[in-house]
């Protein structure tokens, strides 16, 4: 009997379509460019292929010229500047509420207590349940955040 392992074929990953349709949309740019740039200089001659060359070597060779002498005769403190990085003031807070950061006025309490005193009440007679019940309907969590805000108010005060 003949054992022979058989090579496993060397699978490259299929192309996804997007990445097939982007590269044909660069390749027609690309045709594009070039068929746009041939019309424009197929009336050139030899002597301003020429011309636009050494214009080209002049150019590119003066400015990078002009970048090595600068970089040769500059002065020191201008070559390179050192920006000291800074830490933000507020990186070490936790966000923990402070008693102190947060006073509550008495008259806010006083008003977010009673709110809830009116709802409850409301709540517990048969006149003005509809009432609280429409008002509850249209705001569904209002008195979870009042009950909420009012015991916030209770601790902070209680420090």
């Amino acid at each position: 009997m003949n054992f022979k392992r058989k090579r496993k074929q060397d699978t490259q990953p299929a192309e996804s379509s997007i990445a097939k349709g982007a590269a044909s949309i660069y390749l027609r740019m690309q045709t594009r460019w070039a068929k746009w740039m041939e019309k424009r200089t197929e009336s050139f001659s030899r002597g301003n292929w020429t011309l636009l060359l050494i214009l080209f070597v002049l150019l590119t060779g003066g400015y990078s010229t002009y970048l090595l002498v600068s970089s040769f005769t500059a002065k020191a403190g201008k070559a390179f500047t050192i920006t000291p990085i800074r830490k933000p003031g507020h990186l070490t807070e936790t966000g923990d509420a402070k008693a102190d950061a947060l006073p509550v006025a008495e008259t806010e309490y006083r008003r977010i207590h009673n709110f809830r005193m009116y709802m409850d009440s409301l709540a517990r007679s048969p006149s003005g349940k509809a009432t609280y019940d429409s008002i509850t309907y249209r705001r569904p969590g209002l008195m979870d955040s009042v009950r909420y805000i009012d015991n916030y108010y209770k601790q902070l005060k209680n420090k």
